[in-house]
């Protein structure tokens, strides 16, 4: 597993300045029973495997440095050796080097994942790899009035995959912004961006040039925040034609009190694996488990038409969230199947007692594929109780079900975990 370079970089910025550093972190170790390891449809296989991980969080605000690293690394031993001994690790985060005081920082944003190789196959051990999109380079603020801002932004990107090769690739990209402040809680910009996308493998992975221009109008008021993006997006594939397309982006989050908010958010745009990978940066807690993408990793861009409505409450001893969304996939790459997707993600925690904890998530997702004329459905359902036993230790029990069902016989599975285990969280 490579380590990204996000996690170096911040080491080096935080070792100059420790009391400014803050490290969370949480240390597990346990056993796990798998009735069906292989997620075979017709003869599971059920396994004990034995578990240890950590996740962390690092951060640092200084005037000089804004940095913020998420991650988690999982050791898997199987005990009759059905696979190898696996390592398997997530991790985002951003830096921000102010090199000049409001006229010129340096932004490095970092973020690897784990995802399915072959999305049509059901998520067993030998059907995983890493990814890892980084992305670097510097930002120029300039005023050109009272009231009107610059910013000149250049970007490096590296994408890698660990065995899906046709995703790897350099990228440079430029964007201009002009921002105007309407007042103070109102700004409307003006956005022109260029990205050249060169692919290692020329055989099956198109190059492309993408130019996006847009207006985006962002309004704060008391209990809501609107942000719009209107303009237009243009390919050019190398020697092999050109496809345009509106970009729409619309977010509406309306809080009807300080515990809750709902937020609309709907776009068209074109989008690709390493764009919508990147955008996510910015997790604000430990995670976890190493949660697995079943999307499977590739080079092209698509057309993404994408609504959700998400609602969530923070209260006392509760936190709810539910999010319904629909969404539609276009690749202009004709070897690629067009999707239609729709889901609904629930999430509730409740505190049964001061040192008592129970969790829950729920995930359904239909997903439609064109082209091959085929639909499956997942589900995914966590259930969990967390005991504190002092400020530093704790325990924890957590059922995991999955279910794929497919209009394809052997793409179907089941599967039932538990795990037990040991937490160590240093705060």
């Amino acid at each position: 597993m490579r380590i990204p370079a996000i996690t170096t970089a911040l080491l080096a910025a935080m070792s100059g300045n420790t009391d400014a550093a803050r490290v969370d972190y949480a240390i597990d170790a346990g056993v796990e029973h798998d009735d069906n390891v292989r997620l075979d449809p017709v003869d599971p296989i059920d396994q004990l495997i034995w578990r240890t991980g950590i996740g962390f969080r690092a951060t640092e605000t200084t005037s000089t440095i804004q940095a913020s690293v998420n991650g988690r690394v999982d050791y898997r031993v199987f005990q009759d050796s059905i696979y190898d001994n696996t390592v398997e690790g997530v991790l985002d985060g951003r830096l921000n080097w102010v090199m000049l005081p409001d006229r010129l920082s340096f932004t490095v944003d970092d973020r690897l994942q784990t995802e399915a190789i072959d999305r049509f196959s059901p998520d067993s051990p030998d059907n995983r790899q890493q990814i890892n999109i980084l992305s670097l380079g510097p930002n120029l603020f300039f005023n050109v009035g009272p009231t009107l801002r610059g910013q000149l932004e250049a970007r490096y990107i590296d994408t890698y995959a660990e065995v899906t090769p046709q995703f790897n690739s350099q990228r440079w990209g430029v964007a201009l912004r002009a921002i105007k402040d309407l007042g103070p809680s109102s700004a409307f910009s003006f956005n022109v961006q260029t990205q050249d996308v060169d692919f290692d493998d020329d055989l099956t992975s198109l190059d492309y040039k993408r130019n996006d221009l847009y207006v985006r109008y962002d309004r704060t008021f008391p209990n809501f925040d609107l942000g719009v993006d209107l303009g237009y997006s243009h390919l050019d594939y190398k020697e092999t034609g050109d496809r345009s397309n509106p970009l729409l982006r619309g977010r509406l989050a309306w809080r009807p009190s300080q515990r809750s908010r709902l937020t609309l958010f709907a776009a068209n745009q074109f989008a690709d694996a390493a764009y919508a990978a990147i955008s996510d940066v910015g997790a604000t807690s430990i995670p976890e488990r190493v949660l697995i993408d079943g999307q499977t990793i590739t080079a092209a861009v698509y057309e993404e038409q994408r609504v959700s409505l998400a609602y969530d409450y923070h209260g006392d001893r509760a936190t709810f969230m539910v999010e319904p969304y629909v969404q539609t996939i276009d690749y202009p790459d004709p070897l690629n199947d067009d999707e239609k997707n729709r889901g609904v993600t629930v999430g509730f925690d409740y505190r049964l007692r001061p040192l008592l904890t129970f969790s829950s998530y729920l995930n359904f997702e239909r997903v439609q594929y064109r082209q091959i004329a085929r639909t499956d459905d997942t589900r995914h359902l966590s259930l969990g109780l967390d005991k504190r036993w002092s400020r530093h230790w704790s325990t924890a029990l957590t059922y995991y079900r999955y279910e794929r069902s497919s209009e394809v016989a052997t793409a179907e599975a089941k599967q039932n975990i538990w795990y037990l285990r040991v937490i160590y969280r240093n705060r």
